[in-house]
Parts: C-alpha cells; sequence; structure tokens
C-alpha cells in the first residue's frame, strides 16, 4: 500500500473558503443581472469562472494530488463515457419531467430563458464555467480531504453554491453531477474524466434541452 500524501499546507483552506465566500455572492449577483442580458450574466459568469479557476490552481499548489500513480486502462475511459452519456441522459429526461409537471416548472423557465438568448453565447460561457467548477469542485477541494469526505463534501458545498443562482433544479443537478463527476475523476485517475462528463452535461443541458423544450411544446 502506497503511504499516505503530505497534509495540505494550511493555507490551502483559506483559499477554499475565501474562493467559496467570493463566489456565491457573484452567483447571486448574477441571478439579478438577467434582466441586462446575455451578455451582462456572461460577464458575471466569466468573473465566476475565474474565482474557481484561480482558487483551484492555488490549492492545487499547496496540497498533494490524490491521483498520484494511477494509470487508467481502456475500461475505466469506457466506463466514464457511459457514465457521462447516462447522466446526461437522464439529467435531459428529469428536466423535461420539471418542465412539464406545474408546481416545478418554474424551477426550469429561468435556465430555459437564459440559455434561449443568444444561445451559443451562454452554451460557450457555460462550458467555460463548467471546466472552472470541475478544477475547483473535483481538481483541487478533494485534495485537502480523506476518505467518504472526499465525495461528500465538494459535491454538499458544489449545490449549497448552485441554490446562490435561485434554481433548485440546477441544485438538484449540482447533487447528481457532483458524484458522477467526482466518480469519473476517481475511474480515470484524472481530472480529465469530470471535464468529460460536465462537458457532455453542458452541451446537453445548456446546448440541446432548451430547444427540445420549446419543440415539444412544454415552454414558450
Amino acid at each position: 500500500m502506497s503511504p499516505d500524501p503530505p497534509a495540505p499546507r494550511p493555507g490551502a483552506w483559506w483559499v477554499a473558503g475565501l474562493a467559496v465566500v467570493v463566489a456565491a455572492p457573484l452567483l447571486a449577483a448574477s441571478l439579478r443581472a438577467e434582466g441586462g442580458g446575455s451578455g451582462s450574466v456572461a460577464g458575471w459568469a466569466l468573473g465566476i469562472a475565474l474565482t474557481w479557476t484561480v482558487g483551484g490552481l492555488l490549492i492545487m499548489r499547496l496540497a498533494p494530488s490524490d491521483l498520484a500513480g494511477r494509470a487508467p486502462g481502456r475500461a475505466p475511459v469506457v466506463a466514464v463515457a457511459v457514465a457521462g452519456v447516462g447522466l446526461a441522459a437522464a439529467s435531459l429526461a428529469g428536466g423535461l419531467v420539471l418542465a412539464g409537471v406545474p408546481a416545478t416548472a418554474p424551477w426550469v423557465a429561468g435556465p430555459v430563458a437564459a440559455a434561449a438568448d443568444g444561445r451559443w453565447g451562454v452554451l460557450a460561457v457555460a462550458l467555460v464555467a463548467g471546466a472552472a467548477e470541475e478544477v475547483f469542485f473535483r481538481g483541487a477541494l478533494p485534495r485537502l480531504l480523506t476518505g467518504s469526505a472526499r465525495w461528500v463534501v465538494p459535491t454538499a458545498v458544489y449545490a449549497l453554491v448552485t441554490l446562490c443562482t435561485g434554481s433548485p433544479a440546477l441544485a438538484v443537478m449540482a447533487l447528481l453531477l457532483g458524484p458522477v463527476a467526482m466518480w469519473a475523476r476517481e475511474t480515470s485517475g484524472s481530472l480529465a474524466g469530470a471535464l468529460f462528463v460536465h462537458t457532455l452535461w453542458t452541451l446537453t443541458m445548456v446546448g440541446l434541452f432548451p430547444a427540445v423544450v420549446v419543440r415539444v411544446g412544454i415552454a414558450g
């Protein structure tokens, strides 16, 4: 059994806390900025992405990797691909159910409207933001934790911070996306697995979902 990695430097925890404290109000502000158009929302989203990226990279410098020495084979790569496709399909189906139920339709109305307003620009920003989230929540934060906390804490914080957007649907999606992305990271032995899962999810839910909702007549 390989020895445990060295403990992270104390400053890593300060960086993690500061990143969350900065990003949470930025997410809330981005919600209030929706009335300013897609350009305004994009500006806030890129600011949030910068916060996650800088925070994540600083933590990676202060905390040793917990994936060192892993060399995944072809089977894990295939498994990650299947998991990514499965999550995207399940999220699409679940989103359609939420959009079709009057009580939960408002949960998805905001994200659908935002994505439909300048779809390609919003999609590009969402891809950048998703990659930044993975750098912080799956690439950096697990380095500060051990055991099951490596899975539970990043996902819980991710969902709580996402709730600052004012969208319960996105917070629920975060609870689903987080563990699958973490599993992909562990299975592939690198952050690339989590990045793949999140990218595929973003392409489906930001690029495809709004068009499907309108096409089937659930909204607009």
